[in-house]
Parts: structure tokens; sequence; C-alpha cells
């Protein structure tokens, strides 16, 4: 009877190379095949050891170290076999009742093998074979022709580990079928099929798998814990760790023959890599009393070359026969046996039709909806991703155009600070020129708003500029009053050459005013205060090194000549009887003088209809102006009132 499930699988199976691999402990056993005509060609027998450092319970950093592994021996995106151990499987043989459906047969498997899980069925990937195992025999109750199968399953984290290290690794995983099976698979190309009963006994690092076949059937499978003998123990010990090991493998095939009744054990393989398998199968022989050997494939699998520890390989190698065999039953725990979904086509037909006709009828009236509605949405969408996009483009915009003034700016290939100080030594004096404003222009110009107290001014200031080198373009000049007697104001742009030379070193010192007090602001009054123009004999209190104070200052809490209580006169508004210092001789030179000014300014005449008056007026100021006394008895609050042509 054809199973179409089966014959589906296996008509897909793989033909290639393929690299059937086995976890033996830290170590990877890799058996390159080439799978062809109905059965593989072992081609290499390699084995790697994982480093100390690699956490073996995580699949990433396994499949990257496989990757690797696989890229150095030349077998990058060769696809891969693996097997699940023994210790983490299940195994239940089932006797079903017998099914003219085979496609019911995978849900009566899995119906039957989830009573007996040690786990939530939810988490079970359940495969099975169709072949009588552990000599099951039907019951005197059962139906003559009951389905003999033997289910095994594991659970999902277990199959996804071996996925996620394929996929890390880069590799295609074709199947995940499980550990004694292709044991059994090995030794049936190893010793045959006539074999009687065959136990097998494959050791590897921390475990031991006991296995029996008999006729093309695993009848029994077992895992246990496995002690291994220290590098360094003297044969005492080794002997003694060999002989546990023979109990517990005699224990296990014991009880599987009680079971048998007391039927024994034709011939017994021992394999593995651990070292001790030789004596082992010496020990073990005389306690089964049956013939005991070490597997050897070389010979029967015929291969080209042979490992010392060929016989550790048994795994590996059974899961590239059994790939290569398409008649051998396997497991495959990556894509286990599912019942086939059986369609009526006739009535798939109908509701076809049916639903073709609701659908023509109810697209006559909404089509035309759905589709303005469509349209909206995506009009709404576009509109809304274009309103963030424009939103988006201002801010890149006004960034670039920032960009583009810094990039400009440093492409000029000037240094305005170099040229703002060779421009502050070519001004005139504060007294007749100041800047009341200053901006960096585009095409390596700097922009100039001035004051100056008259026009020959502005003009000793433009042949200045001339003379220093500099293009300038001057602006118009305007006039109007000014507290101050700057009353003419105008603007220069000043061209800088982008290879003009500077004399930095040239330079003097620019001058300033006996009374100016800027420096004064931002050195804490401390330090030679000479490039100010202001002796040392003439700083306040507290500026010098002399600790005695000059005689005129004042006490705490005493008030200075040139502050006054709230409320009361100023020095120009009080009379000479009101001033004591008058009274007593004791006149501030520089009082005097500003009040004259202040009297002065008071008087000032309107400049465009008594413009005689007005040129009288400022022939007085100028004349005051040169007459001006030093500062060194005023006081701080007469240092922050001065006239701001005091001040560039």
């Amino acid at each position: 009877m054809k199973r179409p499930w089966l014959f589906k699988r296996l008509a897909g199976r793989k033909v290639g190379r393929v690299c059937a691999l086995d976890f033996d402990g830290r170590r990877l056993r890799l058996a390159l095949a080439d799978v062809a005509g109905g059965r593989a060609r072992i081609e290499r027998l390699t084995t790697v050891d994982m480093p100390d450092d690699l956490d073996d319970t995580d699949a990433a950093a396994v499949g990257v170290f496989l990757g690797g592994a696989m890229g150095r021996l030349g077998l990058a995106g060769v696809p891969v076999l693996m097997s699940v151990p023994r210790a983490k499987a299940i195994f239940r043989p089932l006797v079903l009742p017998p099914t003219a459906d085979d496609s019911e047969l995978a849900n009566m498997v899995r119906f039957q093998a989830q009573k007996e899980l040690s786990f939530r069925p939810e988490e079970a990937v359940i495969d099975f074979t169709l072949e009588a195992h552990y000599g099951l025999e039907p019951a005197p109750d059962e139906t003559p022709g009951g389905q003999h199968v033997l289910a095994a399953a594991v659970q999902k984290p277990v199959v996804d580990y071996y996925r996620q290290v394929a996929e890390a690794a880069g590799v295609r995983l074709l199947r995940l079928g499980l550990r004694p099976y292709a044991n059994m698979r090995c030794a049936e190309a190893y010793a045959g099929a006539d074999q009687g009963r065959l136990a097998i006994v494959h050791l590897t690092v921390g475990e031991a798998e006991v296995d029996v076949i008999e006729q093309g059937g695993l009848t029994f499978s077992r895992a246990a814990d496995l002690a291994l003998p220290a590098a360094d123990a003297d044969a005492a010990n080794r002997t003694a760790v060999v002989m546990g090991v023979v109990q517990e493998v005699a224990r296990s095939l014991q009880s599987y023959l009680a079971v048998e009744r007391d039927r024994s054990i034709d011939r017994v393989l021992v394999a593995g890599g651990t070292g001790i398998e030789a004596e082992l199968a010496k020990m073990l022989g005389p306690r089964l009393g049956a013939p005991c050997e070490v597997f050897d494939p070389s010979g029967a699998l015929r291969l080209r070359e042979s490992p010392a520890d060929a016989s550790a390989f048994i795994s590996a190698l059974g899961l590239a026969v059994g790939q290569g065999d398409a008649d051998a039953p396997q497991f495959d725990f990556l894509n286990p046996k599912q019942p086939v979904v059986r369609r009526n086509v006739a009535r798939m037909a109908a509701l076809a039709a049916a639903g073709a006709v609701v659908l023509v009828v109810v697209s006559a009236f909404a089509g035309a909806a759905i589709h303005l509605y469509r349209a909206g949405a995506e009009v709404e969408a576009q509109e809304k991703i274009l309103n963030e996009l424009r939103k988006d483009n201002k801010k890149v915009q006004a960034l670039a155009k920032r960009v583009g003034a810094i990039e400009a700016w440093l492409n000029e290939g000037r240094n305005w600070l170099d040229q703002w100080a060779y421009l502050s030594a070519t001004f005139p004096s504060c007294r007749d020129v100041y800047v009341t404003s200053l901006k960096a222009a585009g095409e390596g110009s700097v922009s100039l708003a001035v004051k100056a107290r008259n026009n020959g001014a502005i003009d000793d200031l433009g042949l200045r500029l001339a003379k220093a080198g500099y293009g300038f373009k001057p602006g118009q000049v305007t006039t109007a009053s000014d507290p101050y007697g700057y009353d003419y104001a105008t603007s220069v742009q000043v061209l800088v050459e982008a290879d003009m030379a500077l004399a930095l070193a040239d330079l003097a010192s620019v001058p300033r005013p006996d009374d100016d007090v800027s420096a004064e602001r931002f050195d804490g009054g401390s330090g030679d205060r000479s490039s100010s123009g202001r002796p040392s004999s003439e700083r306040p209190s507290g500026e010098g090194s002399s600790p005695e104070r000059s005689s005129s200052e004042k006490p705490s809490g005493e008030k200075s000549s040139g502050e006054k209580p709230s409320g009361e006169k100023s020095s120009s508004e009080r009379s000479s009887s009101e001033r004591p210092s008058e009274s007593r001789g004791d006149v501030d030179p520089y009082e005097a003088w500003r009040d004259k000014l202040r009297e002065l300014y008071k008087h000032r005449p309107d400049r465009g209809k008594e413009p005689k008056k007005y040129e009288e007026w400022q022939r007085q100021v100028d004349e005051l102006t040169k007459q001006r006394p030093s500062t060194g008895s005023g006081s701080q609050s007469e240092q922050n009132t001065r006239h701001p042509a005091a001040r560039r």
C-alpha cells in the first residue's frame, strides 16, 4: 500500500554533497558524503574542537563557530544533517488499530503519544516510523493486522536550538534525525542485515547510549551517564572506571533481555572516541557471553582516509548513509510526518462559483465607493507626507544657508582677527570718531557704523583707510543732535583683499585717554595700568601694591564727591553756600570741569536755526574738552559716567 505522505518526503530528498554533524561533548564530528544513485559515498571524516570559552548552550555562538570551521574546511554552503541525542528524546512503541486510510495514521500517532509525554503536548515535536519494534506482538484481544509504529517526541526548544545553530552558521539544515536510529543505519551498513540481535554501545563525553537492533528495527534504546577516567589516572583507577561502565551497560541489556523472555545478544559493537573502547570491549564480552568488538567502519564503508578515532563517527556516518537510502524510514523532527489534508474538489468548486457570483454583485455596488475611499485616503496620506517634507525642507534650507555662509567665510582666506586689530590701529582717535556697530559682510568686506564730531574726522578716517591699503565704500553722512557732541554719523564698507599683507608687529599700541577705565573692569584693578594712560600714582586704593589709601579715598560708609543721596540736588544745581568743599577751598577739579560742561550743554543752540551760534558753542565745547583735568581723585561713580568719547 502506498503511503502518500512518505513518498512525498522521499521524493524531495537531497542529492549531492551533504555534511553530517554529530555533537560529541565539545567536539564536532563531521562526515562529508556525496549522495547519488541511492547510496552515500563518504569522502572525509573530520573532528573540530570547540574553544574552551565557547558556551555550547548558546546556539548563535555555536553556529558562528560551526560556520567558520566549515569555511576553513572548504565546506561553506554545504547542506548539513544533525541528530538529537537519545537523552533528549522520548520513545513510545505503539500498536494502532488497522486503518484503510493511512492519512489518518499521523493523527492517531500524535493522539496516542501525547498521553504519555512528560511535558505539555503543545511543546512536543512528534515523528514516527512504520516498523515493528521492541518485539511487540498483538495482545489476544487485539485485532489482527494492527499497525506497529515507534513514536519519538522532543521538545520544541531542542529543535529550535539546532535550527538556530544552522542559521547562525549560514548553512541549510536538511534533516534533524535521531542519534540511535543513525547508529542503527551505520551498524547495518557495517555488519549487514542478517546478524541476529546486535547491541551497539556508543560512548560519548559524559554519556553512553545502548541500542539493540533486530531485523532492521530498533528494539531497545537507553542513555546512561558516563564518567570517564582522568587523563593522568593510574591503571587501577582506569580499570575501576571501565568496570563501572561495563556494569551499567550489562545492567541495561539484562533488563532488556528480561522483557524479551531471556533471549540472548548475538553480537556487541563498541563505538566512541573516549579512549576506553578497546578495554570496554575486552571486559564486556565475557560478561555478556557474546562476541564483542570495537566498531571500525573503514573497510565496510570503504573510507578513503580513516582517522584513529573512526568509531566515534558512527552517528555522523549513520546520518549520511540513511540520507542516501531512499527506502529507509527516517526520523526527521525538522519536518515531522503530517496527515494529508483531503479536499472535496466538487464542493470547493461549487463554493468558489457561488462566491464569485456574490463577489460580482457586491463589487458592482461597492467598487466605486472603495475606489474613491482609497483614493481619498491616499491623497490625504500623500498631502501629509508633502507637508512634513516641506516642514523638514525649511530646516534643511536654513542649515544649508548657514553652511554656505560658513564655507564662504572660510574660503575667503582672510584672518579677520588680524584685520580687526589692524583696523583698530588705523582709526583716528576715539575723541573724534568711534564705532557704534560692526558687521562682517560677504565677499571679504566688513561694514562699520561710526559717529564723529565733525565732517573732517570722517574725511580723516577715509584717508587713513586708503593709506593702510584698504578699499572702502563710504555711505551717506547724516547729522543728528547728540548730547556728547558726536553729531555726524555714517557707514563705511571696508574691502579686504585676500592676499593683503599685515605688519602687525610694526603697530604701536593704541593710545587710550587718561580717564579710560575700560581695562579696569576686566582685570579687577590689579597690575600696571600703563596702557590705559594712567600712572600708578593715580590708581584708587586696592589697584596698586601700596596699602595706604589715596587722599581722595573715603572711609567705609562715606559718600564720594561724585555721589549724592537719593532726592538730593546735583552739584550744578546747588549754590556755592551748599558746597562745603568749596567754602573750605577743597574743590575737586574734575567736578568743577564737569559742572561747566553740563552748564554749556544746557544752552546748546539749534544747529539748523542758529548755525553761527552753534559753531561758537562747538568751539567752546572743544576748548573745554582740551582743558579736562585728571580724574585720579574721582570716585568710581564718576568714572562710570564719563563722556562716551573716552571709550571706543
